[in-house]
């Protein structure tokens, strides 16, 4: 793309976005208790999203089945997004009513008599690049799911902008996927990215956090992201 393209998409973009207000991520927040599912949780309710955005219909979809069925991650032992992204490609997914959460990985495997919910067999999914230009060029039109580095700051956030001490290269032994659901500024002209977690509604600002957006050195999301971006590919 030439700069004068570029800058007129980056002139397009709205100065903030908020998909939690605009209806198409739900306030409720997940939680995933003692069950390392957050691959799951960021994926379906990106999934959510993209079904709301599609249809303007909120729907509430299963985390149980992808822990009990998608066998290319590891259950509450962790997984990836994209292997989750490609199993809904290939099976759909259930309600959450039919195939409620249990915080584990069912004794008796995968319900193989699940019925599908509308419209969730998505065509796959798209990368982003692991730029905040990018990220913001993605997010302004739905909420996508990132890698965030599991630092004592994530651990300990109690609300506000988080300014993270990023960890060295390569030497990040956790992360914790989540869904960047906007961005903003705040009064004092600080810019932030929020997004939902799955740690249930009484960590952060009522299950939500925000980080440094567009910081020259690694306070803010750049010192966070362990890749890029994932959205699903509805339609």
């Amino acid at each position: 793309m030439n700069k004068t393209g570029e800058h007129s998409e980056k002139s397009t973009r709205p100065s903030e976005i908020d998909w939690v207000q605009a209806g198409a991520v739900s306030p409720v927040v997940r939680k995933q208790g003692g069950c390392g599912c957050c691959w799951a949780m960021a994926t379906t309710a990106s999934v959510e999203a993209g079904h709301y955005l599609q249809t303007l219909q909120s729907i509430s979809l299963s985390v149980q089945e992808l822990i009990d069925c998608n066998t290319e991650n590891n259950g509450c032992n962790g997984g990836y997004s994209q292997h989750s992204f490609k199993y809904i490609r290939d099976n759909g997914l259930s309600s959450e009513s039919s195939y409620p959460y249990m915080a584990k990985r069912s004794a008796s495997g995968c319900q193989r008599d699940k019925t599908v919910a509308a419209a969730t067999r998505i065509l796959g999914f798209w990368c982003v690049d692991s730029t905040e230009d990018a990220l913001e060029e993605a997010v302004a039109k739905r909420p996508v799911v990132v890698c965030l580095q599991g630092t004592p700051d994530l651990l300990n956030y109690k609300g506000g902008i988080m300014e993270c001490e990023a960890l060295p290269d390569g030497s990040a032994t956790t992360w914790h996927a989540v869904l960047i659901v906007g961005y903003g500024t705040d009064p004092d002209g600080v810019k932030y990215w929020r997004f939902k977690n799955s740690w249930g509604k009484d960590w952060g600002e009522g299950g939500f956090g925000r980080i440094r957006r567009h910081v020259a050195d690694e306070r803010g999301a750049l010192g966070m992201f362990v890749y890029g971006g994932l959205y699903p590919v509805i339609d």
